[in-house]
């Protein structure tokens, strides 16, 4: 049986979890206009959820995206940097590079034309700082010859805002290419509350689930916890009311 998750991205069999369609589409147009865009939001408002259906929207329209974490490569080299994206590259595209720096990283994007490439990064401000420079530096070349090869949008997501940081004249990380990932709109709050109503067959009243709405302000993680202790502590009821 699912449950309410609290902790962590949302695993579709295990966790009730809501599909973001509007700004799925959102992301979808971004990366269509070759756009490279920051997602900046505060911790358990649904990143990672979210990046993760856009990824797999992405693979239905023949696009490549990969997603990983740099949280704790504060300390990291280039290359161990490097492997940890080669190895998520391998798993989750079947595309076998060996990079070391950042120069075969631009030399393998730069000679790679059949592909269309999405490179999204989780927890970007833990990268590290030694190396966050040229890593900008990079991506920046790159993003000024986007038509001519695989890499078609670099997605940076994270918890503190370093637009003062990426955003200048010449940076493809501007403040005008970022998607805003909201909270739930009370209709996607009574949405989750239906996937357990049909799956438990357990109502939850309409007071309730409001109720929740003004509490949480309807913030993803505090709304699923919320949700999580009340189904437990009343798992033998058929409605929990008010």
């Amino acid at each position: 049986m699912k449950e309410f998750n609290t902790s962590g991205p949302n695993i579709p069999k295990q966790h009730y979890t809501i599909k973001r369609t509007d700004l799925i589409e959102k992301g979808i147009n971004f990366v269509e206009k070759d756009r490279y865009f920051t997602i900046w939001a505060p911790r358990q408002t649904g990143k990672s959820t979210f990046f993760r259906q856009l990824a797999d929207e992405l693979n239905k329209q023949n696009y490549k995206p990969i997603f990983f974490s740099v949280e704790g490569f504060d300390n990291y080299s280039i290359s161990d940097t490097f492997d940890t994206f080669c190895r998520e590259l391998r798993k989750q595209q079947n595309l076998d590079w060996n990079i070391e720096t950042f120069k075969d990283f631009e030399k393998t994007i730069s000679n790679c034309i059949n592909e269309k490439l999405v490179i999204i990064i989780d927890e970007i401000e833990s990268l590290n700082p030694k190396i966050f420079g040229q890593f900008l530096h990079t991506i920046r070349n790159l993003y000024h010859t986007r038509h001519d090869h695989c890499l078609k949008s670099v997605v940076l997501v994270g918890v503190s805002n370093i637009v003062g940081v990426v955003n200048d004249n010449a940076s493809p990380f501007n403040i005008t290419n970022n998607l805003n990932v909201p909270y739930f709109t009370t209709e996607e709050v009574f949405e989750l509350f239906s996937l357990h109503e049909i799956e438990t067959k357990q109502k939850i009243n309409t007071d309730v689930k409001t109720k929740i709405c003004q509490i949480t302000a309807n913030q993803p993680g505090l709304v699923n916890g919320f949700a999580k202790k009340i189904v437990e502590d009343n798992f033998q009821k058929k409605e929990i009311n008010y």
